[in-house]
């Protein structure tokens, strides 16, 4: 917990105005640990905190505990990569009255347009760091009410999305689309297994497609 207040006073000496924070990993813990680390933190950090839940790779952060961490000023929104619906839902229920105020966003991909509809902020996605032209197209759609438009549009994404998350180990794929888009980030210290490698090819097609389709795209208007 130490080594994440330090981070934040660097990250204020540069001018950042917020980080998100994930719960802690690798033991699983319980509601309470995790209500007791974020609290900790909240007290003591110099600038504002977004709630990062990814239960998939760290500890969870149920409703009931969201909820409590947002009487904390410094708290001032979730992350949620859980891709479950419902439990944003549920989320939202718990806080809104109290912190109307209280961002809410999604961080699983092929969840982008029910999350938008039903009342998130936006989303915090790895694959904006691939095709922003199409996550950002996504979120103009649903929010303007084209939801036809949109539906088609996240299908398409969440194709690209299972092809470079579960085509390979996690996050290659992911780095791989990245330097297909100019972003050399150097090799990666991950393991690779047999097989463990995604057709370069198949996958820049995939991401050319897209871009060029949703260029035709008529804006929604203004």
């Amino acid at each position: 917990m130490r080594e994440t207040l330090l981070a934040c006073e660097s990250y204020l000496e540069f001018g950042v105005r917020a980080v998100a924070i994930v719960a802690p990993f690798y033991y699983r813990l319980s509601s309470a640990a995790v209500y007791a680390y974020f609290r900790e933190i909240a007290r003591n950090t110099p600038i504002d905190i977004t709630l990062y839940n990814i239960p998939a790779f760290a500890s969870p952060i149920d409703v009931s505990t969201a909820q409590q961490l947002a009487e904390f000023p410094r708290i001032i929104g979730i992350k949620d990569s859980s891709g479950d619906i419902s439990h944003m839902l549920r989320m939202m229920a718990a806080i809104e009255p109290h912190r109307p105020d209280f961002v809410f966003l999604t961080g699983w991909e092929p969840a982008m347009v029910p999350m938008l509809a039903i009342g998130c902020h936006g989303g915090t996605l790895a694959l904006s760091g691939v095709v922003p032209e199409v996550t950002g197209k996504l979120y103009s759609l649903t929010t303007a009410g084209r939801l036809a438009e949109a539906r088609l549009l996240q299908m398409r994404l969440t194709d690209l999305f299972d092809r470079i998350v579960y085509g390979v180990d996690f996050p290659a794929g992911v780095r791989t689309a990245v330097e297909l888009r100019g972003f050399l980030f150097g090799a990666s210290r991950q393991p690779m297994g047999c097989g463990q490698q995604l057709d370069r090819g198949e996958v820049a097609h995939i991401i050319d497609r897209l871009l060029t389709d949703v260029d035709h795209m008529t804006a929604p208007p203004a």
